[in-house]
Protein backbone atom coordinates (compact mmCIF):
# COMPACT_ATOMS: atom_id res chain seq x y z
CA UNK A 1 0.00 0.00 0.00
CA UNK A 2 1.83 2.97 -1.15
CA UNK A 3 0.00 4.61 1.87
CA UNK A 4 1.98 2.91 3.78
CA UNK A 5 5.50 4.52 2.59
CA UNK A 6 3.98 8.40 3.87
CA UNK A 7 2.32 7.30 6.78
CA UNK A 8 5.96 5.24 7.71
CA UNK A 9 8.20 8.55 7.48
CA UNK A 10 5.27 10.91 8.91
CA UNK A 11 4.74 8.48 12.25
CA UNK A 12 8.44 7.46 12.64
CA UNK A 13 10.59 10.01 11.37
CA UNK A 14 12.74 7.54 9.23
CA UNK A 15 13.23 5.36 6.60
CA UNK A 16 14.28 2.25 8.70
CA UNK A 17 11.93 -0.58 10.13
CA UNK A 18 11.05 -3.63 10.43
CA UNK A 19 9.81 -5.81 7.99
CA UNK A 20 6.14 -7.87 9.74
CA UNK A 21 6.79 -11.60 8.14
CA UNK A 22 3.74 -12.85 10.30
CA UNK A 23 1.28 -14.95 8.02
CA UNK A 24 -2.42 -13.69 7.46
CA UNK A 25 -5.26 -15.73 6.57
CA UNK A 26 -4.24 -16.82 3.02
CA UNK A 27 -0.60 -16.04 3.73
CA UNK A 28 -1.87 -12.15 1.97
CA UNK A 29 -0.97 -14.41 -1.17
CA UNK A 30 -4.52 -14.27 -2.95
CA UNK A 31 -4.35 -13.26 -6.91
CA UNK A 32 -7.41 -11.32 -7.67
CA UNK A 33 -8.49 -10.00 -11.31
CA UNK A 34 -10.78 -7.30 -10.75
CA UNK A 35 -13.25 -6.79 -14.01
CA UNK A 36 -16.38 -4.33 -14.54
CA UNK A 37 -19.02 -5.32 -16.62
CA UNK A 38 -22.72 -3.96 -16.84
CA UNK A 39 -21.16 -1.17 -14.25
CA UNK A 40 -20.47 -3.73 -11.55
CA UNK A 41 -17.49 -4.87 -10.11
CA UNK A 42 -16.99 -8.36 -10.34
CA UNK A 43 -13.82 -9.85 -8.53
CA UNK A 44 -12.02 -13.08 -9.56
CA UNK A 45 -9.68 -14.63 -7.01
CA UNK A 46 -7.56 -17.24 -8.52
CA UNK A 47 -7.29 -20.64 -7.25
CA UNK A 48 -4.44 -20.87 -5.38
CA UNK A 49 -3.00 -23.04 -2.36
CA UNK A 50 -1.17 -20.95 0.17
CA UNK A 51 -2.96 -20.67 3.48
CA UNK A 52 0.72 -20.42 5.35
CA UNK A 53 3.29 -18.50 3.49
CA UNK A 54 6.76 -18.85 4.87
CA UNK A 55 7.78 -15.12 5.00
CA UNK A 56 10.38 -15.11 7.20
CA UNK A 57 12.65 -18.35 6.23
CA UNK A 58 15.71 -17.64 4.29
CA UNK A 59 15.14 -16.92 0.47
CA UNK A 60 17.80 -19.60 -0.19
CA UNK A 61 15.43 -22.02 1.16
CA UNK A 62 14.23 -24.05 -1.85
CA UNK A 63 10.96 -24.89 -0.65
CA UNK A 64 10.15 -21.59 0.46
CA UNK A 65 10.94 -20.11 -2.63
CA UNK A 66 8.91 -22.93 -4.58
CA UNK A 67 5.83 -21.75 -2.51
CA UNK A 68 5.80 -18.33 -3.71
CA UNK A 69 6.82 -19.49 -7.47
CA UNK A 70 4.52 -21.63 -7.08
CA UNK A 71 1.46 -18.82 -6.86
CA UNK A 72 2.96 -16.70 -9.48
CA UNK A 73 3.50 -19.76 -11.91
CA UNK A 74 -0.23 -21.13 -11.54
CA UNK A 75 -1.73 -17.44 -12.21
CA UNK A 76 -0.18 -17.01 -15.08
CA UNK A 77 -0.83 -20.37 -16.20
CA UNK A 78 -4.68 -19.67 -15.61
CA UNK A 79 -6.96 -18.71 -18.34
CA UNK A 80 -8.05 -15.50 -17.32
CA UNK A 81 -5.39 -13.20 -16.84
CA UNK A 82 -5.23 -10.50 -19.55
CA UNK A 83 -1.86 -9.47 -21.56
CA UNK A 84 -1.39 -7.07 -19.07
CA UNK A 85 -1.87 -8.54 -16.19
CA UNK A 86 0.61 -11.32 -17.01
CA UNK A 87 3.16 -9.12 -18.09
CA UNK A 88 2.91 -7.64 -14.34
CA UNK A 89 2.85 -10.87 -12.66
CA UNK A 90 5.77 -12.23 -14.43
CA UNK A 91 7.93 -9.01 -13.25
CA UNK A 92 6.75 -9.48 -9.49
CA UNK A 93 7.76 -13.45 -9.80
CA UNK A 94 10.99 -12.31 -11.51
CA UNK A 95 11.84 -10.07 -9.19
CA UNK A 96 11.05 -11.91 -6.42
CA UNK A 97 13.55 -14.91 -7.99
CA UNK A 98 16.27 -12.30 -8.55
CA UNK A 99 16.46 -11.25 -5.10
CA UNK A 100 16.17 -14.95 -4.09
CA UNK A 101 19.18 -15.66 -6.02
CA UNK A 102 21.33 -13.20 -4.72
CA UNK A 103 21.24 -14.13 -1.42
CA UNK A 104 21.42 -13.08 2.41
CA UNK A 105 17.39 -11.93 2.54
CA UNK A 106 14.38 -13.64 3.44
CA UNK A 107 11.18 -14.83 1.52
CA UNK A 108 9.45 -11.73 3.14
CA UNK A 109 12.13 -9.63 2.32
CA UNK A 110 12.36 -10.72 -1.50
CA UNK A 111 8.83 -10.32 -2.05
CA UNK A 112 8.68 -7.00 -0.15
CA UNK A 113 11.96 -5.58 -2.16
CA UNK A 114 10.27 -6.94 -5.70
CA UNK A 115 7.22 -5.11 -5.37
CA UNK A 116 8.49 -1.92 -3.78
CA UNK A 117 10.75 -1.77 -6.92
CA UNK A 118 7.70 -1.81 -9.00
CA UNK A 119 5.52 0.26 -7.61
CA UNK A 120 8.41 3.33 -6.90
CA UNK A 121 8.65 2.36 -10.90
CA UNK A 122 4.73 3.26 -11.52
CA UNK A 123 4.50 6.17 -8.90
CA UNK A 124 7.69 7.66 -8.41
CA UNK A 125 6.98 10.16 -5.65
CA UNK A 126 6.98 7.58 -3.37
CA UNK A 127 9.35 7.63 -0.47
CA UNK A 128 12.01 5.00 -0.38
CA UNK A 129 11.77 2.61 2.77
CA UNK A 130 14.31 0.34 4.04
CA UNK A 131 12.54 -2.52 6.09
CA UNK A 132 14.50 -5.72 7.74
CA UNK A 133 12.68 -8.69 8.61
CA UNK A 134 12.61 -9.40 12.34
CA UNK A 135 14.90 -12.99 11.82
CA UNK A 136 18.24 -10.33 10.94
CA UNK A 137 17.05 -6.89 12.70
CA UNK A 138 18.60 -6.17 16.15
CA UNK A 139 15.23 -5.60 17.42
CA UNK A 140 14.05 -8.70 17.54
CA UNK A 141 17.00 -8.72 20.53
CA UNK A 142 15.38 -6.01 22.74
CA UNK A 143 12.31 -7.80 22.21
CA UNK A 144 13.66 -11.19 23.63
CA UNK A 145 15.13 -9.47 26.37
CA UNK A 146 11.84 -7.54 27.27
CA UNK A 147 10.26 -10.34 27.27
CA UNK A 148 12.35 -12.42 29.62
CA UNK A 149 11.63 -9.27 31.99
CA UNK A 150 8.59 -9.24 31.83
CA UNK A 151 6.80 -8.65 35.23
CA UNK A 152 5.51 -11.76 36.80
CA UNK A 153 7.40 -13.90 34.01
CA UNK A 154 5.98 -14.41 30.44
CA UNK A 155 4.11 -17.78 30.82
CA UNK A 156 2.16 -16.55 33.94
CA UNK A 157 1.31 -13.43 32.35
CA UNK A 158 0.13 -15.17 29.38
CA UNK A 159 -1.98 -17.70 31.14
CA UNK A 160 -3.63 -14.55 33.27
CA UNK A 161 -4.13 -12.86 29.75
CA UNK A 162 -6.18 -16.19 28.61
CA UNK A 163 -8.37 -16.38 31.37
CA UNK A 164 -9.71 -12.77 31.41
CA UNK A 165 -10.03 -13.51 27.91
CA UNK A 166 -11.78 -17.08 28.84
CA UNK A 167 -9.65 -18.81 26.38
CA UNK A 168 -8.15 -22.45 27.14
CA UNK A 169 -4.90 -21.52 24.82
CA UNK A 170 -3.51 -19.05 22.76
CA UNK A 171 -4.08 -20.59 19.08
CA UNK A 172 -1.19 -18.52 17.13
CA UNK A 173 1.15 -16.93 19.16
CA UNK A 174 4.15 -16.44 16.86
CA UNK A 175 5.64 -18.16 13.83
CA UNK A 176 8.72 -20.17 13.80
CA UNK A 177 11.53 -22.24 12.58
CA UNK A 178 12.56 -25.33 13.92
CA UNK A 179 15.81 -27.03 14.46
CA UNK A 180 15.64 -28.43 11.37
CA UNK A 181 14.50 -25.45 8.98
CA UNK A 182 10.74 -26.39 9.17
CA UNK A 183 8.02 -23.75 9.49
CA UNK A 184 6.11 -23.89 12.83
CA UNK A 185 3.17 -22.22 14.60
CA UNK A 186 3.78 -21.20 17.73
CA UNK A 187 0.96 -21.87 20.20
CA UNK A 188 2.70 -21.98 24.14
CA UNK A 189 6.22 -23.11 24.33
CA UNK A 190 8.53 -22.68 26.72
CA UNK A 191 11.52 -21.87 24.54
CA UNK A 192 9.54 -18.75 23.04
CA UNK A 193 12.38 -15.97 24.14
CA UNK A 194 15.29 -18.22 23.17
CA UNK A 195 13.70 -18.89 19.69
CA UNK A 196 13.30 -14.88 19.13
CA UNK A 197 16.35 -14.18 20.22
CA UNK A 198 17.96 -16.56 17.52
CA UNK A 199 16.05 -14.88 14.88
CA UNK A 200 13.90 -18.14 14.59
CA UNK A 201 10.07 -16.34 15.46
CA UNK A 202 7.92 -13.74 14.15
CA UNK A 203 6.08 -12.50 17.34
CA UNK A 204 2.19 -11.98 16.81
CA UNK A 205 0.51 -8.94 17.84
CA UNK A 206 0.22 -9.83 21.41
CA UNK A 207 3.55 -10.86 22.57
CA UNK A 208 4.61 -7.70 20.40
CA UNK A 209 2.41 -6.00 22.70
CA UNK A 210 3.73 -7.50 25.62
CA UNK A 211 7.39 -6.78 24.90
CA UNK A 212 6.54 -3.46 24.57
CA UNK A 213 4.59 -2.79 27.81
CA UNK A 214 7.28 -4.68 29.43
CA UNK A 215 10.29 -1.72 28.02
CA UNK A 216 7.34 1.14 28.69
CA UNK A 217 7.47 -0.35 32.12
CA UNK A 218 11.19 -0.03 32.34
CA UNK A 219 11.42 3.54 31.48
CA UNK A 220 12.46 2.68 27.71
CA UNK A 221 10.79 4.99 24.85
CA UNK A 222 8.43 3.17 23.11
CA UNK A 223 6.63 4.36 19.66
CA UNK A 224 4.15 1.61 17.88
CA UNK A 225 3.71 1.32 13.97
CA UNK A 226 0.63 -0.93 13.01
CA UNK A 227 -2.40 -1.91 14.69
CA UNK A 228 -2.78 -3.45 18.33
CA UNK A 229 -6.10 -4.73 18.35
CA UNK A 230 -6.59 -2.93 22.07
CA UNK A 231 -3.85 -5.15 23.26
CA UNK A 232 -2.18 -2.27 25.26
CA UNK A 233 -5.58 -1.63 27.13
CA UNK A 234 -5.50 -5.20 28.18
CA UNK A 235 -2.44 -5.26 29.45
CA UNK A 236 -2.82 -1.56 31.15
CA UNK A 237 -5.13 -3.37 32.93
CA UNK A 238 -3.41 -6.75 33.50
CA UNK A 239 -0.61 -5.10 35.13
CA UNK A 240 -2.46 -2.51 36.94
CA UNK A 241 -0.39 0.20 34.93
CA UNK A 242 -2.82 2.90 33.36
CA UNK A 243 0.27 4.18 31.52
CA UNK A 244 0.79 1.26 29.55
CA UNK A 245 -2.44 2.20 27.59
CA UNK A 246 -0.98 5.13 26.81
CA UNK A 247 2.00 4.16 24.53
CA UNK A 248 2.07 6.10 20.97
CA UNK A 249 0.15 4.00 18.44
CA UNK A 250 -1.59 4.32 15.49
CA UNK A 251 -4.90 3.68 15.84
CA UNK A 252 -6.06 0.54 14.24
CA UNK A 253 -6.38 0.45 10.49
CA UNK A 254 -4.76 3.87 10.78
CA UNK A 255 -0.96 2.96 10.36
CA UNK A 256 -1.84 2.86 6.35
CA UNK A 257 -4.39 2.19 4.41
CA UNK A 258 -5.39 1.71 0.64
CA UNK A 259 -5.08 5.10 -1.49
CA UNK A 260 -8.27 4.20 -3.83
CA UNK A 261 -11.02 1.79 -3.50
CA UNK A 262 -14.00 0.77 -5.85
CA UNK A 263 -17.44 -0.03 -5.04
CA UNK A 264 -18.23 -3.51 -4.81
CA UNK A 265 -21.27 -5.12 -3.95
CA UNK A 266 -24.59 -3.41 -1.77
CA UNK A 267 -21.98 -1.48 0.92
CA UNK A 268 -18.45 -2.73 0.21
CA UNK A 269 -15.45 -1.22 -1.81
CA UNK A 270 -12.73 -2.98 -3.64
CA UNK A 271 -9.12 -1.33 -2.64
CA UNK A 272 -6.69 -0.70 -5.72
CA UNK A 273 -3.97 -3.32 -5.44
CA UNK A 274 -0.39 -2.92 -7.14
CA UNK A 275 -1.02 -5.79 -9.97
CA UNK A 276 -4.28 -4.36 -11.00
CA UNK A 277 -2.41 -0.68 -11.29
CA UNK A 278 0.53 -2.19 -13.14
CA UNK A 279 -2.03 -3.65 -15.52
CA UNK A 280 -2.70 -0.19 -16.43
CA UNK A 281 -1.74 2.33 -18.39
CA UNK A 282 0.94 4.87 -18.33
CA UNK A 283 -1.79 7.91 -17.82
CA UNK A 284 -3.54 5.34 -15.42
CA UNK A 285 -0.15 5.63 -13.37
CA UNK A 286 0.23 8.92 -13.36
CA UNK A 287 -2.89 9.50 -12.27
CA UNK A 288 -2.30 6.89 -9.51
CA UNK A 289 0.45 9.55 -7.76
CA UNK A 290 -2.51 12.49 -7.76
CA UNK A 291 -4.76 9.45 -6.00
CA UNK A 292 -2.08 8.86 -3.17
CA UNK A 293 -1.80 12.47 -2.33
CA UNK A 294 -5.17 13.10 -2.21
CA UNK A 295 -5.85 10.01 0.60
CA UNK A 296 -2.81 11.12 2.65
CA UNK A 297 -4.18 14.54 3.09
CA UNK A 298 -7.83 13.07 3.39
CA UNK A 299 -6.23 10.84 5.53
CA UNK A 300 -8.97 7.89 3.89
CA UNK A 301 -9.37 6.06 0.38
CA UNK A 302 -10.31 7.96 -2.54
CA UNK A 303 -13.41 6.30 -3.61
CA UNK A 304 -13.73 5.88 -7.78
CA UNK A 305 -16.49 5.71 -9.67
CA UNK A 306 -16.55 2.76 -12.06
CA UNK A 307 -16.10 3.64 -15.47
CA UNK A 308 -15.80 1.18 -18.77
CA UNK A 309 -12.67 -0.42 -17.26
CA UNK A 310 -10.15 -0.34 -14.72
CA UNK A 311 -7.77 1.99 -16.29
CA UNK A 312 -10.69 4.33 -17.17
CA UNK A 313 -11.97 4.15 -13.68
CA UNK A 314 -8.32 5.20 -12.41
CA UNK A 315 -7.84 8.07 -14.76
CA UNK A 316 -11.25 9.16 -13.57
CA UNK A 317 -10.48 9.24 -10.02
CA UNK A 318 -7.95 11.70 -10.92
CA UNK A 319 -9.83 14.05 -13.31
CA UNK A 320 -12.71 14.13 -10.43
CA UNK A 321 -9.54 15.58 -8.46
CA UNK A 322 -8.89 18.00 -10.54
CA UNK A 323 -12.20 19.61 -11.34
Amino acid sequence: MPVHHHRHLAVLGHAHGVLNEFPRPRGGTTIRLPRIRGGRLHVLELPGQSVFAPRWLPASDPAAVRHIDGLYDAALLHAEPSAQERGALARLRDGFRLRCAQGGLTIGEALWQAADALHRELVPSLPELTLTSLTRSPVRRTLADALARLPGGLLPTLARWAEREGRHMWPLLAVATSAQGIPVRIRLHAHLIDLLDTGRLIPGSRLTALAETSLHLDGTTVRHFGNTYGHFDALSSLFAAPDAARIPACADDEDSWHYADLPHGGTSRYPLHLIELAACSTDAHTASEALIAASVTQGAPVQLELKGDLDATVRGGRARLLR
